[in-house]
């Protein structure tokens, strides 16, 4: 049997592990998050996250996305391993873990847990440009955020069915041309002075999910870009909220990012062997 722990970021949910014995290698958690992120069959989750032990901070964060890919980063996910790791006492309050779109700070005050994102490389990122997709053309900005992001930009998200949101998701995240390694889609929407609607399609989940940490963080500072927003923004998921604080260079080139909202202890048990078959 295998013990795991159930939590949730704004209805964005993830098996959480301990590994820091290397019972497990690459191959075996990627197939264990195949098995046991199956809803209805197994747990269920957007995702596995595994602590591992690190060199050089206080931990080592993995992410298997459901369909058994490794993801380098998950703000969400990195919102829950924090308090994962505060609670089990791991780490302290303040924390740095490593991951592999590299270290992370994290902050914990229960259930909320703020994360330094790091600086945010503008220059890996482009905009200005338009997208045509299932009839519909979206100004859009590619960032780079821990992990890709194309952010769509409409006015009002509930014109479209969450069928059209799934198939115009499913289409970008695909376009390899444009997006070589794929990417995360986030619908936005202007909703206030410093408030923003965000739906996300993700990469790895090949779905809409209730909540995207770095896919808040990447809208906000899009919206910063293209609509002149100013920080902190406050980010409605469907699944909860996210806040993010950002801080430009001198020149633009770097964005220093910070993404805050809650992480959520749901549920402790073992796994019996047959649910992993």
């Amino acid at each position: 049997m295998l013990e795991f722990t159930k939590m949730q970021g704004n209805g964005n949910d993830f098996v959480v592990i301990d590994n820091r014995d290397n019972q497990m290698g690459t191959l075996a958690l990627s197939q264990l998050a195949e098995r046991i992120c199956r809803r209805c069959e197994s747990v269920g989750a957007d995702g596995l996250l595994v602590v591992e032990k690190s060199e050089h901070e206080d931990f080592r964060m993995r992410l298997f996305n459901r369909d058994g890919s490794e993801g380098e980063m998950c703000g969400n996910g990195a919102r829950c391993i924090a308090r994962y790791a505060w609670e089990k006492k791991l780490a302290g309050e303040s924390m740095s873990f490593e991951t592999l779109a590299g270290p992370i700070r994290a902050k914990v005050e229960a259930p909320f847990v703020e994360l330094d994102m790091g600086n945010v490389d503008l220059s890996e990122g482009f905009w200005g440009e338009s997208l045509n997709v299932g009839g519909e053309t979206f100004p859009f900005v590619y960032l780079i955020v821990g992990v890709p992001h194309c952010v769509l930009f409409i006015e009002n998200i509930t014109d479209f069915s969450r069928e059209t949101l799934v198939e115009i998701g499913r289409t970008v995240r695909y376009d390899t041309q444009r997006f070589p390694n794929g990417t995360n889609v986030n619908f936005i929407q202007r909703v206030g002075e410093s408030e923003l609607k965000v739906v996300t399609y993700e990469r790895g989940v090949e779905d809409l999910t209730l909540s995207c940490g770095t896919g808040s963080a990447a809208s906000a500072v899009a919206a910063s870009i293209v609509l002149e927003m100013t920080s902190p923004i406050h980010v409605h998921n469907p699944g909860g909220d996210n806040w993010v604080s950002f801080s430009f260079d001198e020149k633009r080139n770097y964005c220093k990012t910070y993404l805050k909202g809650k992480a959520v202890m749901v549920a402790e048990g073992k796994l019996y062997d047959e649910c992993l078959a």
